[in-house]
């Protein structure tokens, strides 16, 4: 006959011992860990034949879904295991196995990200557990900070100004670290990419004219937190003086709007609400800084004037920033904002068009594009090239891409070098948080094919 348990004796025990007894002796009654078990298996189960269901009905409708990101994988593996034509450098069998590997992990993070954004259940529920989040506790996501009276902040633009310096050592270890096993490591410093640049445009008899753009955060923080209602100036990354000092000292030119960003918001904002990039009135006034700064360090030769004209229409979109929260397409949180475009058209009334015979080029990321570009949703014809073009009175050729604005500009002259020709000055326009988180591949660029007379230099004194 078995013995009742016995209950321990506690009477000597300090709490410490009496607890971990009680944690290493809990117990739980069957029917409870039945019902546990029972619970955690269903919602388990259920998430993946409820996607399952959905990819089977919208697959037979011929809707991409996130699925589909997993299908290019094996064709992927064979091509790069088996002898189809690879560079030198991965000619080996191993290398070979390691550029697989890499492919397979690329396509796992692509469908693990398609995953998060395109699932059934997770654009189902994301957009009112949003809500809740951000209408009535007042926050944004993992990527959007919220700020004072509807104003919203891209959170790498924040992070960009309160995080450490991007030129600190340790900092510059911590970003090729963190790069993920199948890319390269990112070139994490700047002033080598920059100063190649412009030793190579130089070469060429070209003026290199760098405009890292304020962001939002630094512009406006006092949208962000109360106790910046009385800053001066634009808040920059801890890095950011040294940065320009150090182009400065290399003979780089650098175009920098912060002071009359700055002394402009007294007007009135200088940023969308909703947003990350500049108000159109802001963009104006930025070019016309930059063509008198132009006309001051760069000869450029007369040219007669294109004649352009002018409209003013209104737009009205929604901002990136809101668009990145998520939530119900009919909730009215963040309403879309009204601007008033200047838009550049030819003499006879047609859009503004770049020009690849033009001696000035614009090389820029989305605060060159935004209200340019139709499909950001804000106007075309009306962009940073535009307003300049129609600042200097003559054509400007215009190379910009969104994303990866620290690089994809110049690997795009790297890719069509006769893009320089005849070119005088070039402006390297580039969102300022690409300083902190951009890759800084070094891109030489191929000897000049033409001789480009040295009048886009000035004279020596000149040259800040």
């Amino acid at each position: 006959m078995p013995k009742p348990e016995q209950p321990t004796q506690t009477a000597s025990l300090s709490r410490e011992e009496i607890a971990r007894l009680e944690v290493g002796h809990t117990r739980v009654a069957p029917v409870t860990a039945r019902v546990l078990l029972a619970f955690f298996l269903t919602a388990t189960a259920v998430v993946p034949i409820v996607e399952w269901a959905g990819v089977r009905a919208l697959s037979a409708e011929g809707v991409t879904t996130a699925w589909s990101h997993l299908s290019g994988l094996p064709g992927g593996i064979r091509a790069h295991l088996s002898g189809a034509p690879a560079p030198a450098a991965d000619s080996g069998p191993w290398r070979r196995v390691v550029s697989a590997n890499r492919s397979v992990l690329a396509g796992l993070s692509g469908f693990e990200r398609a995953l998060e954004h395109e699932s059934l259940l997770g654009r189902s529920l994301r957009p009112p557990a949003q809500l809740v989040l951000t209408g009535w506790l007042g926050v944004g996501n993992e990527r959007v900070y919220r700020g004072r009276d509807g104003w919203l902040f891209y959170r790498p633009d924040v992070e960009y100004v309160t995080g450490p310096g991007f030129l600190d050592p340790a900092q510059l270890r911590r970003r090729v670290a963190a790069a993920s096993e199948w890319t390269a490591p990112p070139q994490p410093n700047p002033r080598e990419a920059i100063g190649q640049f412009q030793r190579d445009l130089e070469a060429r008899g070209i003026t290199l004219v760098v405009m890292p753009t304020p962001l939002k955060p630094g512009v406006h923080p006092e949208m962000l937190a109360r106790r910046y209602a009385g800053a001066t100036g634009v808040l920059q990354n801890p890095s950011y003086r040294a940065f320009v000092e150090d182009l400065k000292r290399d003979g780089v030119l650098v175009f920098d709007p912060s002071e009359a960003m700055a002394a402009a918001r007294r007007a009135g904002p200088q940023y969308l609400r909703t947003d990350t990039h500049w108000r159109p009135e802001t963009m104006e006034a930025v070019a016309e800084l930059l063509g008198a700064f132009i006309a001051a360090h760069a000869r450029l030769p007369a040219t007669a004037d294109p004649g352009y004209r002018l409209e003013r229409p209104e737009v009205r979109n929604t901002g990136d920033i809101a668009r990145m929260l998520d939530l119900p397409d009919d909730d009215p949180l963040f309403p879309p904002e009204t601007v008033w475009l200047r838009r550049v058209l030819q003499p006879d009334g047609s859009p503004w068009r770049s020009s690849r015979d033009a001696d000035v080029v614009v090389l820029g990321d989305s605060f060159s594009n935004i209200y340019a570009l139709e499909s950001m949703g804000w106007g075309t014809s009306a962009g940073f090239a535009e307003q300049l073009s129609y600042v200097l009175r003559r054509p400007v050729d215009r190379l910009v891409q969104n994303d990866d604005g620290a690089f994809a500009t110049r690997a795009m002259l790297q890719r069509d070098p006769g893009r320089l020709d005849g070119k005088r000055v070039v402006v390297y326009q580039f969102a300022a948080r690409e300083l902190a988180f951009g890759d800084w591949k070094v891109i030489p660029l191929a000897a000049s094919v033409e001789s480009v007379p040295a009048l886009a230099r000035p004279p020596s004194g000149h040259r800040r």
